[in-house]
Parts: C-alpha cells; structure tokens; sequence
C-alpha cells in the first residue's frame, strides 16, 4: 500500500512540470483524491490534487475545467485552475515503487484561504445556520448558470439520473449489498431502493429540474474566509436533479437541531435567486434519504480513508433515514 511520503514525492516530481519550486509539500486530505498543500514562497500556495485511479478520465477532468472556468466568468467563487508552462491543466505521473504502484493523474489549482464550514458527516454545531442562506443563493446561481450555459463540444461529465443514483451500477455502489451490513440492514436497504426508485421515475429529467450540478455541495467543500464563501471540488460535478443538489448541500444537518432553521435559510437564499415550486422542494426528502444510502456505498469502497472510522455511523444514519422514509 502507498504511504503518505510516496505521495508527497510524487507532488513534488509533478511541481517540475508546473515549474513549481516548493518549500514544503504536506498531504491535507486523503478522501477521493490525495489532496497536497504546495507552499510555494512566503507570498503563494497552491493545491496539488492527484485524482483517485479509474474516477475520472481526462476528457471528464478537462471538462470540469471548462465549467468551473465558466462558473468563475460568471461571478461564482470557485477555484482556478494552474496550467503547466506548456498549457496543460493535467499530466499523468507514477506514484510509488514496483511492488506497491499506481499511475494517477494529477491537477493544481490556487489555493483557496479560509476553513472548510464543516464536513460531510458530523456537525454539532449550529454556527454554520447564518452561512446557510447564502449557500442556497451559490447553489441557485449555479443552477441559473447551467440553464443558460452552452456546452462546449467533447464536454462529458458523470449523469447522476436514476441509474447514477440508484441502478443496478451506481456511481458509489451497490449499498444494498455492503457486505457489514446485516441481514435487516439488506433487506431495509433494498426496499427502501425500490421505493425510491418509483419516486424517481416520476421526475422530469427535462432542464427545468435536471442539468448541471456540483452534487457534493457539503459542508467540507465550502471554505469560509471570514464570511466569504469559496465553493471547492467539483470532483463529482455532472448532470443531475437540482433538487439532488439541495439535499446535499442539507444533508450535514440531518439529525442536528438546527437542521430544520438551515433549510428554512437554504431556501430562503435559493428563491431569492431561483424561485422553486412546491413539489420540487418536497422532493428534496427523497433525495436527502438517497445521499444516506449513497454514503454506505461510497465508503465502503474505501477501507484505506480516515473517514472510514465514522462507517458504523454512516450506517446507522442510513437505516433510520430508510426507515423514516418507508413510513412516511
């Protein structure tokens, strides 16, 4: 298995492409990708990403590029993206030795001051309600955006539609069928996947509620700069439900007693933007349940992050999701 100093010298040969000459190199993130902080000089830092084998191929990442660039022409505080001196935005390099190698494909972007408002997981604190009107007026302006955009030809990104969500491939994997769960965890999970498959077969896919989205819209991927907000990782962008968007962006809150307070904020912001009708704000409820199913999947794929420590959790708010949703 790699170890973080194979990462960290990988970085450091991918800062000659970029003519980077660093200070200090320091891993900061291992989730979906190896996240590096790459001090540059006492003036300037930048973030080095090396994207997780087999996620995203390079037509996909040059895509995001694409969008997220057009997102920043628009207004929406998002990333910039580093190009190589010969104008590249992304090169392949080999990480480790014979017996223990991978090839990942590696991307750097400006960084990004401030703190992340949370994580995607655990949030007890209410401090982040008063963010949450504005969170909903970045997730409208996003979705303003993606109706009036015009794609550029080659653009492909992930579809999170029915098959993404809940097919017999998903795009996090079979969550039913997580080989920790129990036997009642199973059968929980696949009825409640039926179910909510049905509820999705019954919403339009036509651009008035299904387009662009960045879909991993949490508390980890918001960076607060004293109450400037930075929209980050559109590792996961690509076409699906706004209302899918909403319940990500909420999802952190689920189980907290603020909850209710942040969504009412959420939308609050979001109609200033974007006016939304009733029964797309009441389809939000599918969608919060879907991303607690998705999450089993996700993580179960990935044994080897830190966060898989919270798995037990995970599961556990996956279950009463389901059940509270087959009886509502």
């Amino acid at each position: 298995m790699l170890k973080e100093s194979d990462f960290i010298k990988a970085a450091r040969s991918a800062c000659l492409i970029w003519g980077l000459e660093p200070l200090q190199i320091d891993v900061i993130s291992h989730s979906e990708n190896i996240v590096c902080q790459v001090k540059v000089d006492s003036q300037r830092q930048v973030v080095m990403r090396l994207h997780r084998p087999g996620y995203n191929k390079l037509t996909e990442l040059d895509s995001e590029i694409a969008w997220v660039r057009s997102l920043a022409e628009s207004g929406l505080p998002v990333p910039t993206a580093v190009q190589t001196p010969s104008g590249d935005y992304y090169r392949s390099i080999d990480i480790g030795s014979p017996d223990s190698f991978e090839r990942r494909i590696v991307g750097v972007i400006e960084w990004v001051k401030g703190q992340p408002l949370g994580t995607p997981l655990t949030n007890n604190s209410n401090n982040v309600v008063a963010h949450y009107k504005k969170i909903g007026a970045l997730a409208a302006a996003i979705r303003r955006h993606s109706n009036s955009w015009e794609r550029p030809i080659g653009f492909t990104r992930r579809r999170w539609d029915l098959n993404g969500l809940l097919g017999e491939d998903p795009l996090w994997g079979r969550f039913w069928e997580v080989t920790s769960l129990t036997k009642s965890q199973r059968s929980l999970f696949s009825e409640a996947r039926a179910v909510l498959q049905n509820k999705l077969g019954e919403l339009s896919t036509g651009p008035e509620r299904f387009g662009l989205i960045h879909s991993d819209l949490h508390l980890g991927n918001i960076m607060n700069n004293d109450g400037a907000l930075t929209i980050i990782d559109f590792d996961d962008a690509g076409y699906g439900w706004f209302a899918h968007e909403i319940a990500v962006a909420l999802h952190p809150g689920v189980g907290e007693s603020w909850f209710d307070e942040a969504r009412e904020a959420f939308l609050e912001g979001y109609c200033s933007v974007y006016e939304i009708e009733l029964d797309e704000i009441a389809s939000v409820d599918v969608f919060l349940t879907i991303r607690s199913l998705m999450i089993v999947g996700w993580l179960s794929d990935r044994p080897e992050l830190p966060i898989y420590e919270h798995f037990p959790l995970v599961i556990r708010n996956a279950e009463q999701a389901a059940e509270k949703f087959l009886v509502s």
